[in-house]
């Protein structure tokens, strides 16, 4: 893979991560935490929401490397927002939402490719390690004043690192802007909140078609 001939280097070494923590776990963090951020933020989370988030999934997937002290600034850096304004949280959540799904629905449609991988190693957001079988494993950063949307870009950006195959699979639904890993999401056209029908399971690619089109009308 081509970050990982570029940027696999280091003259430090890469960290070596404790817990029983591998390539796949640490992808599959990283991916839970950016998700419950992409579907929280557009179903409506205000300032607490935020706070919990970053003291649960996002601390969860970050623990691999030294944190920074998370502060809150009206350049939209981040994250403390104990001192904000709930107006101002609510449209820092708003915008990297829609900065992030842009990222996203381009990489849906380049057969999942995240070009801000490569970004955000070249500026540091996303670290090489190794487990402790020595397998390399990218995993993001937590550092201080950094912006929302760099945090929620960093998961995205590991999970893709640790697991490109998935992305294969990316689909962001055109009618409610749900992000899923679903091949099939992608054959319909729509995410199954839209895509289920009661008492009818979809056995080929001509069934998907035939509710594409009647979905169409």
């Amino acid at each position: 893979m081509k970050y990982v001939m570029a940027f696999g280097g280091s003259r430090r070494g890469p960290a070596v991560l404790e817990d029983g923590a591998t390539r796949e776990s640490v992808a599959a963090e990283c991916r839970a935490a950016a998700l419950e951020f992409m579907a929280g933020v557009a179903d409506g989370w205000h300032k607490i929401d935020l706070a919990r988030w970053l003291a649960g999934p996002y601390a969860e997937a970050t623990r691999h490397c030294q944190r920074g002290e998370r502060t809150l600034v009206a350049d939209e850096s981040t994250c403390a927002p104990s001192s904000v304004d709930p107006k101002s949280i609510d449209e820092l959540l708003t915008n990297a939402r829609s900065r992030m799904l842009a990222v996203l629905e381009k990489a849906a449609l380049s057969d999942g490719t995240l070009e801000l991988a490569g970004e955000m190693i070249d500026r540091g957001l996303v670290r090489r390690a190794v487990d402790e079988d020595g397998v390399e494993v990218w995993i993001p950063v937590d550092g201080a004043r950094m912006r929302l949307h760099d945090r929620v870009a960093a998961l995205f950006a590991s999970d893709y690192l640790n697991d490109p195959i998935a992305y294969r699979t990316l689909y962001v639904c055109h009618r409610c802007e749900r992000v899923v890993f679903d091949e099939g999401a992608r054959q319909i056209g729509m995410c199954s909140a839209h895509g289920r029908v009661s008492g009818i399971v979809f056995r080929d690619q001509e069934d998907a078609a035939n509710l594409r089109a009647a979905s169409d009308e």
